[in-house]
This record gives structure tokens, sequence and C-alpha cells, in this order.
């Protein structure tokens, strides 16, 4: 007999998504309607929720699902993208390297008021997905486990949050796509996790290839732990997480760390070059022509033309990259 009640984390009000406690097992939906696009909120969304997952011992699972039907999470939202680009000052890689790495340190070691504070500037955006990356690595040694139920669309932004659960499992009819590169783009926070977790040519040829690959192929290549049939995705995944949840919280965060903190410096290190590097290609005029081109054949319902029109993007035809 399981019992519903609102723990601490459970209880926050988020704008992009749903939490639900029954047990143990704290239930996330993520809520954007009606495409499911990451976006700023999202991931301010995400570092709330890990900061009270941290903190409230009566969560002892956290199972990540989409809220729209069909979809997980497609990808980043490209007209948020383009904002932060044309935001983004165009400016020596030296440079931008430099101011990279002066926000991740303040991120990281910074309060409320002077996070207030840089938000306000032209490295709001940096200062945003500095705390991001270190959500993102806190998951890793969180006391909870982090379960993935992925049914649907799970591309870009998406793909590389889900990298960072301890598990994921998908329905048959989910697909995952890393389309950055036909974009003009790198990963923002999960190259590094994926090379882990599918090695590095797999990860680069997923990258290459921007295709959608089936739910199949991602349990071959070990993006999904696990393939269910759509109707039994919820409660398989809610079974697993029920009983993981019984396990003391102090110890599995102990054993997560014993298997992660033999990376954490490399993982600190490998988002800080990610972060680097997006924002170099975030000031490329190519990469910002491209992500205007994206929005211009963009399916006039809002729907990501990496689904509706995949086939330019994936043979390297809807936008000049390398100036032919």
């Amino acid at each position: 007999m399981t019992t519903r009640w609102t723990g601490p984390a459970a209880s926050l009000r988020y704008s992009t998504l749903r939490a639900e406690q029954d047990g143990r097992v704290l239930t996330v939906s993520v809520t954007d309607p009606p495409y499911n696009y990451m976006t700023a909120a999202m991931q301010d969304d995400v570092i709330r929720l890990v900061d009270a997952v941290e903190t409230d011992p009566g969560v002892g699972a956290v199972v990540v699902t989409g809220g729209v039907p069909g979809r997980f999470v497609t990808h980043y939202d490209i007209t948020d993208l383009l904002g932060a680009a044309e935001r983004s000052p165009n400016l020596p890689s030296a440079v931008t390297s430099a101011l990279v790495r002066a926000t991740t340190l303040l991120a990281r070691a910074g309060g409320d008021r002077v996070g207030a504070a840089i938000r306000r500037t032209s490295l709001g955006d940096l200062y945003r997905l500095a705390r991001f990356h270190h959500a993102l690595e806190r998951i890793l040694r969180s006391p909870a486990v982090w379960i993935g139920a992925i049914d649907g669309p799970c591309g870009g932004g998406g793909l590389e949050m889900s990298a960072f659960f301890d598990l994921r499992f998908c329905s048959e009819t989910a697909t995952f796509l890393l389309p950055e590169l036909s974009i003009g783009l790198s990963t923002t926070f999960g190259g590094q996790r994926l090379a882990r977790l599918v090695g590095p040519s797999r990860a680069l040829e997923v990258m290459l290839e921007s295709r959608a690959y089936s739910a199949s192929e991602a349990r071959e290549y070990g993006l999904a732990d696990g393939v269910v049939p759509g109707g039994e995705l919820t409660e398989h995944v809610h079974e697993r997480a029920t009983r993981y949840a019984r396990r003391p919280r102090e110890v599995v965060a102990v054993q997560k760390r014993i298997f992660h903190d033999v990376d954490r410096d490399t993982a600190a290190r490998g988002l800080l070059r990610e972060s680097i590097a997006q924002s170099i290609g975030l000031g490329r005029m190519r990469t910002r022509a491209a992500l205007r081109r994206w929005l211009r054949l963009q399916d006039a319902s809002g729907d990501s033309t990496f689904l509706t029109d995949p086939r330019p993007w994936a043979e390297g035809t809807a936008a000049d990259l390398v100036g032919s």
C-alpha cells in the first residue's frame, strides 16, 4: 500500500514541471505544451528540483517523464537559442573562454544576491547555464535514484539531461536525436556523459548523423537501459522506483560517489569545455544564420523541423555551415 503525500520537493511551485509524490517516489512530469521544448525556465525549474530533492529525506527516487502526451523533451527551444546567440557578443575565443570560466566560478560560489545581479547583465545566460551544469553534476551524487521514463522524442538538451540520470527506460515509440552539429553547435552539457554511456565513437556517430534513433537502437547503443511497451512504461518505471526508493539515501549517495567521483574533476572540466564551445559557437555568424533558417522552415504549428522535415538537416543541406 502506498501513501500519497506532499513533501518539500513536491510542494514547490514550478513553471514547467508537475511534481507528485507517491510514498518515497517523486514523479516529475515535464510540462511545457505543446511541444515540450527545453527553455531557460525549464532549466531554472530543474535547478530548484535538484536543490529540493537533495534536502528532502522523504524522496528515495525521482522519476522524470514527459507531461505532454507523446513527448519527453523534444530539444532546446530554437527561438530561445537564437535569442541567446543574438545577445552574445562576438568576442575572440580567448575572451569568451575567460568570461565563461569566471561566470562558472561565480555560479558555484556566489549567493542569491550575486546571482540576481549577474542575471541582469549580459552574462545572465552564461550564469544560468553554469548553475544548470552544477545541478546536473549533483544528480550524479544525489541521495535519490533518478530514473528517466522516456516516451516520444528525446532530443538535444533533453537527451543530454537524461544522460545524467541513473537509469533511462523508454517506450517502443521513443526516439533519440542529437541535431546540434546540423545547426553549427556542439553539445551544451551532456557530451561527456554520452561518451561514457555509449563510447566516444558512437556518441560522435549519433551527432554526425543528426537523425532520430529508434528505441531499439538506443537500447543497443546504451542510451536506454530498457525498452518497454508504451502502455506499460509508467507502471514498469514506478515499480522499479518504488523498490529502489527503499534503499537508504545516505548509502545510495555514497555508492554513487564511489562510481562517479573517479571522473568528478574530469566531469567539471568537461562541462566547462562544453560551455565554452557553445558560447563560441553561438557567436558565429553561420550558426546564427542556421538558427534563423531553422525558424523559417519550422512547421506552421510550431513543431520541430527536426521531426517534421528531418532529411535536409541530417544530410547537411538545410544550412551552409562550411562556406561551400
